[in-house]
This record gives C-alpha cells, sequence and structure tokens, in this order.
C-alpha cells in the first residue's frame, strides 16, 4: 500500500509543459537570429564550439530534477505496518445507473458523468463508512465489493461508462437485490442503498425488491437524475455528438425522470428521494441522513505506520541538478575526441544506452499496466466480461508483452462470445446477428491464444492457450483448424483427458464434413457432366426438321408414281 502524504503539490507537474514551451520558442528564435547574420550553415560552420545537443541535454536533465523535486515535496508514503482497527461506521452502496439514457446532458456534461463527479466529492467526506458500488442496465455487476479503501473506490469509479453492460434498460430491482447481497452478515442496522438513476424503463419488480430492502432493514435512498420534460439520448463518437437516438418507427426517443416511481421505492423504506440539478445533485442530503444512522463499530484492518520514501527523489533531483552545472553547454575538444574514440571502439555504446532508457521506462508503466490487469480479473470474476475486456486492453497498451494479459483477454472474449452464440448475451453492435459476432469475437480470441502459444515456453500456460485455441475454432465448427490445436496442446501434456475428449469429438465431426464434402463433389461432378452433353442448337434443329420435310416430299412423289403402274399378281382371291 503507498499513499502521497502532500498530494496537492501534483499540480506543480503543470509548470513542466510551460517550461518547454517557453524552452523551444528560445531555441527558435536563436536560430532566427542566426538567419539574419548571414546562411545559416555558414554561420554554424564559423562557431561549432556551441552545441544544440548540449543544451537539450541540459535542459532535459533540468525538466527531470524539477520532477524529483516535485515527487519528493509530495512525499511517497509506503504502508509498512497493518493493524485490526474498530472503527464506528455505516455500510454504504451505491447503484449507479449505465444505461444510455444517462448520456443525456440535462445536466452538465451529462446525467452519469455528473453523478461520477458527485459520487468523487461524497467519497471525500466520508469517515469509517464502508462503500460499494454496482452498476446496472438491463442487468447489474458488482463493480467494487464493499471496502473501506476511498482511494480504490475512486479509481473503479472513473472507470464506468454505458458500455460496461451489454443488456440496455434500467432494472432497478436487479440493482437492489445485487446490493442486498454484497452486504456484510455481521450487521443487522446501519445497511443503505443510494440509487441513482433516471428510472426510465424500470423493471416492475423494482417495487418488490424495495419490499425485501425493507424486510431486511436496508434503508433506500434515490436520487433521481434528469428533467420531468425529457431531452433526446444523444450518439456520441469520440465525445461528440452525431446524432440522436431514434425508436423503430424513425421517431427521436426522449428520456424523462420517472419521478413517482422513485419516490415510491424510497417510501417503501422510509428513505428519501432527491431530484439532482446543476447546482445540486442531491449526495448532501443523502449524507445529513447517512449521519442520522446508528452507526456501530466495525473491525477492519488498515495501514497504520507509512514510511517516507521522500529521500530518494530529493537525492536523484540533487545528482541531476549537479550533472546540469557541470555540462557545458560548448562542444571541448576533449571531449569530441573520446567520445569519437569510443564510438570507434565500441560500437554497442549506444544500443547499451538506448535499452537502459527503454528498461527504466518501462518499469515506470509497469505499475499501471499490472493495475489495469487486476482490474480486468475483478471484472471477469464479477461477470462484467466487456470491462474485463477494456482493461486487458488497457494493460496491453502499456506493455504488450504482458502476456497474462492476452491470455486473460482471449478467456473474456471467448466467454462473452459463447454468451452471445448461445442467446445469453444481445450483440452489443446494432444491425448484427449474434452468430456473425460471435464468430468475428471468438476470431479474435483466438489471436490473442496464439500469440501467447507462440511466445510463453511455460508448460502449463503453453497447454492451456493451446487447449483454448482449439475450444475457439471448435465453437467456430473449423474442425481441422480445432483438431491442430488439440494435437499441439496434447504434446505438451499428453495426460489432459479434457482435451484428449475434444480431440476426438473434433476428429468425429471433422471424418463427417468430409464425407458430406465428398457427397457434394460426387454431386456436381454429375451434374457438370449433364451439363457437358452436347446439346443441339436452335440452327442446327431447323436444319435437320427442313432435311426431314425434304426427305418427306421425295418419298410422296415416289409413292405417287408407283401408284400409277399396273402390277402383275399371281393370284387374285
Amino acid at each position: 500500500m503507498f499513499r502521497f502524504e502532500n498530494d496537492i503539490y501534483f499540480y506543480a507537474f503543470g509548470a513542466l509543459p510551460v517550461m518547454l514551451t517557453v524552452f523551444i520558442w528560445y531555441l527558435i528564435s536563436i536560430k532566427k537570429k542566426l538567419k539574419k547574420l548571414g546562411e545559416y550553415d555558414l554561420v554554424k560552420a564559423m562557431v561549432p564550439d556551441i552545441s544544440t545537443s548540449k543544451k537539450i541535454t541540459k535542459f532535459v536533465l533540468l525538466m527531470l530534477a524539477f520532477s524529483s523535486l516535485i515527487l519528493a515535496i509530495c512525499n511517497l508514503q509506503t504502508g509498512s505496518k497493518t493493524q485490526e482497527v474498530k472503527r464506528e461506521g455505516a455500510d454504504i452502496i451505491v447503484c449507479l445507473d449505465v444505461s444510455n439514457s444517462m448520456l443525456a446532458q440535462d445536466l452538465s456534461p451529462n446525467r452519469l458523468e455528473r453523478a461520477k463527479f458527485a459520487l468523487e466529492k461524497m467519497i471525500d467526506k466520508l469517515q469509517g463508512d464502508r462503500l460499494g458500488i454496482i452498476v446496472f442496465a438491463g442487468e447489474a455487476y458488482v463493480q467494487l465489493p464493499i471496502t473501506t479503501d476511498y482511494s480504490a473506490a475512486k479509481l473503479f469509479l472513473g472507470s464506468i461508462n454505458t458500455q460496461m453492460v451489454p443488456t440496455q434498460g434500467t432494472n432497478i430491482g436487479a440493482a437492489i437485490r445485487k446490493a442486498l447481497e454484497g452486504f456484510s452478515k455481521d450487521l443487522e442496522k446501519n445497511k443503505t442503498i443510494v440509487v441513482i438513476t433516471d428510472g426510465e424503463n424500470h423493471e416492475p419488480e423494482a417495487l418488490e425488491a424495495a419490499e425485501e430492502a425493507a424486510k431486511a432493514g436496508v434503508i433506500l435512498n434515490c436520487i433521481g437524475v434528469g428533467s420531468e420534460a425529457g431531452v433526446p439520448i444523444p450518439m456520441l463518437n469520440n465525445g461528440v455528438v452525431q446524432g440522436y437516438r431514434k425508436d423503430k418507427d424513425g421517431n427521436t426517443v426522449v428520456t424523462k425522470l420517472n419521478k413517482e416511481v422513485l419516490q415510491e421505492i424510497a417510501g417503501k423504506t422510509d428513505g428519501i428521494f432527491v431530484q439532482a440539478t446543476n447546482a445540486d445533485i442531491g449526495l448532501n442530503a443523502i449524507l445529513d441522513k447517512l449521519a442520522q444512522l446508528d452507526k456501530k463499530q466495525i473491525d477492519t484492518k488498515m495501514y497504520t505506520d507509512y514510511e517516507d520514501q521522500f529521500q530518494w527523489f530529493l537525492g536523484l533531483a540533487l545528482i541531476l541538478f549537479i550533472i546540469e552545472f557541470f555540462i557545458s553547454e560548448r562542444v571541448s575538444q576533449w571531449f569530441r575526441k573520446f567520445l569519437a574514440h569510443v564510438l570507434k571502439s565500441n560500437k554497442k555504446l549506444a544500443g547499451i544506452a538506448l535499452l537502459v532508457f527503454l528498461s527504466s521506462a518501462s518499469r515506470l508503466s509497469a505499475q499501471k499496466d499490472r493495475e489495469m490487469l487486476y482490474n480486468g480479473n475483478s471484472k471477469y470474476h464479477s461477470g462484467q466480461n466487456i470491462g474485463a475486456i477494456n482493461s486487458y486492453r488497457e494493460a496491453l497498451k502499456l506493455n504488450p508483452a504482458l502476456k497474462k494479459a492476452n491470455f486473460n483477454l482471449g478467456d473474456a472474449i471467448y466467454k462473452e462470445a459463447v454468451g452471445i452464440k448461445n442467446s445469453k448475451s444481445k450483440a452489443p453492435i446494432m444491425g448484427m446477428k449474434p452468430d456473425s459476432l460471435a464468430g468475428i469475437m471468438l476470431d479474435e480470441a483466438a489471436a490473442q491464444f496464439d500469440v501467447v502459444s507462440q511466445t510463453v515456453s511455460h508448460k502449463d500456460t503453453l497447454h492451456q492457450a493451446l487447449h483454448n485455441l482449439g475450444n475457439c475454432r471448435l465453437k467456430q465448427e473449423n474442425w481441422q483448424a480445432a483438431v491442430d490445436a488439440y494435437k499441439k496442446s496434447l504434446k505438451v501434456d499428453p495426460k489432459d483427458e479434457d482435451t484428449r475428449y475434444n480431440l476426438a469429438y473434433a476428429l468425429k465431426k471433422l471424418k463427417e464434413q468430409q464425407k458430406k464434402d465428398k457427397n457434394k463433389d460426387k454431386d456436381k461432378q454429375q451434374q457438370n457432366q449433364q451439363q457437358q452433353q452436347p446439346q443441339m442448337s436452335k440452327e442446327q434443329a431447323e436444319r435437320m426438321l427442313n432435311a426431314l420435310q425434304n426427305m418427306e416430299q421425295k418419298l410422296q412423289g415416289k409413292k405417287k408414281k408407283s401408284e400409277g403402274q399396273k402390277v402383275k399378281t399371281e393370284k387374285d382371291w
């Protein structure tokens, strides 16, 4: 566990872009002045000892020293001792609506962002209370299990968006029931649920879930976001409004606040309903309500002792300042000869320096990519496949060599694709059939497993990646590719019975397909033979008909001649 004691000084990093802008302007102004003296290349050749690269080096060192000094002032602290302490507080679970209607802009900048901003302010005011977050639309998912780690709550809150839940709608009842499951069993009182929604298209079981909450002694407080007059729902592309949602008849959809339903839900548990505005979203009234709860002691583990780490950053800043001070802006003849000699004798020096720089940069981003990986794992285990996919992709952007992210991304995509193929999930892309979308997603999952199988050497990981690759191809009914993947997997681990069974099934299906293909080839060959038989053209048929008519006429003429001659007969009876 780590924290910054004086994180307000992070704003000082805003001076870095200003310093960079001033330095670039300084270099440009010097170049302009030199051009006024004559031809730039000629003037530069006349003063070879002036080094622009050294100026840039000195400036980079100053920037790094300044950054280290800021970090030293912020004072990084690492937790060194945990202790079980007793705190007085309540259990609060926030159910946040992430349906598309929350993108409406009757609150600035929109309903969802306004609610997230207010929740962040509420977290800052909590003292000793445990907080959980649930996101819902047509379905409900746990975004953050109930915890006292407010920094983690802010982190999870920042990643919430309308793409997290594949099924659209506003199922308040599912969200309430999911929240009831998330409460600690050791407390009988001081539990509350805060529902933030517009109430649009609510499901009928919302009131039934509110009654269940009342029986469990849980207070429901509702915050209604939006206007009762209603506004259209924007369709965004990179944050820019491209149009507004329309129904199947082509009419613009208008989303309105369902105030009555939210008031009724809150009334079931003696909670309160607050309508949000741009000035006040209503969380202050909720906090006042929470303050009236009979708070009890909660046993929890927390860091009670932190060690300061500012000295490392302060030392680094001093070293960088000293190095910058001793670097001259002029190129010395000794340094020029020394550099030429070093580069000539050891050409690998530049590559080593570059490798050291890249390794240090990778360490800075390592913590962030691991954080995104753990975030994805949390969402995956809670059933939020889409959210997990996004987190894994962010981790790979930060660190493409993180093969664990490739493997987990493939798993999450495969699971979502199977759900879509089995009609358990709805296709999130409008106009695309579930089978088509599932096929595309299975291709992407297979690509991730293929990357892992070609780059890892660990036996168990390699075997599982090839097994999963075979499963992807099996779902696509690509029997030959599935057979190849399973065979490779069995070479790594011949004892895996699941892989052996899947291979037998794929071989059986492959033989059936090959048999069908042979029958189709035979039928096609017979059709081709029939088509290749010579057929009489219209002109040939006409010629043949004329020839038959001429022959008939000749026969008729001969018959008439023979009728005019008397034939002598032997008998006349």
